[in-house]
């Protein structure tokens, strides 16, 4: 049977671009972790400033939802393309800069188009995908989060003791102008919002966070999201700090556990677009934020070596990745005519956890050490598998 659509309109083509291009803007949103003293030091900046400034550039994700409804109006992939161009434009400032005020108006840039680009490319891949195959398109996409975290930082770290910490940045940004022409070769999302006569009842503000009918099991999948992120980074933002205070790890252990965490993630990924859409979305979250439970009650039993203790770390790490990938496939059909400003309103909520998390993370494990930090992080595991089975329903509208 002859094929008529072309090449570039298949979903194995969307999905390796969507890779491709989510792993470089993903390799700039992750260099600070491992690099920030270096960066700071080449900037002419302290590493308490840049770690400021690193925070404001995620607070700016708060406008995700914005252009969330933006992308649902205009399509996701202009939304994709305006982010790429002020993403990549502010990686070149930074790299070029010569004063603090350049390289910080560049991050600035860099943070509002990552604010827009992560949940317009899931949007878009939604879009594109049945439902049936929506766990699988939506798994292998963050298959680059992982990949981010392998490659991606490893190559940058070469490039920044080959040559200078400026090339990494350099380098991204005009890989991200150039995925801007790529990305025309992706057909536009079809679907675009209808404003129905509830939320032209309502002001501009309160329509902002308006989801249809089905709006009480939307928020409960983005409270969810929200929950997900503080649960695991809450643990994760000191978990460093952690292995130097119990084990003395030096950096480069350091570096590996890291690595072993990227695999982590990887796997789960790759294990969420094998099985999830067969078992069923709202099942695999329950599944995730059940293993993410006993991993946290765990942990603390396995702080008696520092192989059992990067095991106690894997265990929620894994089932973390699992339930938040599922999550997002989820998320994805509670509000299809709305998808952009859900799945944007999700980012945000996330974006709330990690700040939350990066605040308290530190303060509980300096205050009630390890085992009072995975019992506040499995608290709030629980509590979202609570409002994921009470309050979220599996919606396929497609059947509808």
């Amino acid at each position: 049977m002859k094929n008529d659509k072309p090449l570039n309109h298949r979903i194995s083509y969307l999905l390796s671009l969507g890779i491709i291009i989510k792993l470089i803007a993903e390799t700039a949103s992750q260099i600070f972790n491992p690099f920030l003293t270096i960066i700071a030091a080449g900037a002419g900046i302290s590493a308490v400033a840049l770690g400021s400034l690193v925070g404001a550039r995620s607070f700016l994700g708060l406008v995700s939802p914005a252009l969330g409804i933006l992308s649902d109006r205009i399509g996701y992939r202009k939304v994709m393309q305006f982010s790429l161009l002020l993403s990549g434009t502010g990686l070149l400032m930074t790299g070029f800069s010569k004063s603090p005020v350049l390289f910080a108006s560049g991050l600035m840039l860099t943070g509002l188009g990552q604010a827009g680009f992560i949940p317009s490319i899931q949007a878009h891949t939604s879009s594109k995908l049945p439902y049936e195959k929506r766990a699988m398109g939506i798994g292998m996409l963050e298959y680059s989060w992982a990949l981010a975290g392998i490659f991606g930082l490893m190559t940058a770290g070469l490039l920044i003791e080959r040559f200078s910490w400026r090339v990494p940045f350099i380098l991204i940004g005009f890989a991200l102008l150039i995925a801007v022409l790529l990305l025309f070769t992706l057909p536009e999302s079809e679907r675009q919002q209808k404003t129905d006569g509830n939320e032209k009842a309502v002001g501009k503000i309160s329509g902002l966070f308006h989801l249809g009918e089905n709006r009480r099991s939307a928020w409960g999948a983005i409270a969810v999201h929200g929950l997900l992120m503080f649960s695991s980074m809450h643990l994760m933002i000191i978990h460093g700090g952690w292995l130097i205070d119990e084990y003395g790890l030096t950096p480069s252990m350091l570096g590996t556990v890291a690595l072993v965490m990227g695999c982590t993630d990887l796997s789960a990924s790759v294990s969420v677009s094998l099985f999830v859409d067969r078992f069923g979305k709202k099942r695999s979250v329950a599944i995730g934020l059940t293993g993410m439970v006993a991993g946290f009650l765990v942990l603390p039993y396995l702080n008696a070596g520092i192989v059992a203790a990067v095991i106690g770390l894997i265990i929620p790490r894994t089932f973390f990745e699992f339930a938040l990938v599922s999550n997002i496939a989820l998320l994805s059909e509670q509000a299809p005519d709305r998808r952009g400003k859900t799945l944007s309103l999700g980012s945000a909520f996330t974006l709330i956890g990690m700040t939350a998390a990066a605040s308290l993370g530190p303060l509980n494990y300096y205050g009630i050490g390890l085992r009072g930090l995975t019992f506040i992080s499995m608290g709030t595991s629980l509590t979202a598998l609570i409002i994921l089975l009470l309050i979220v329903k599996e919606v396929n509208s497609e059947r509808a």
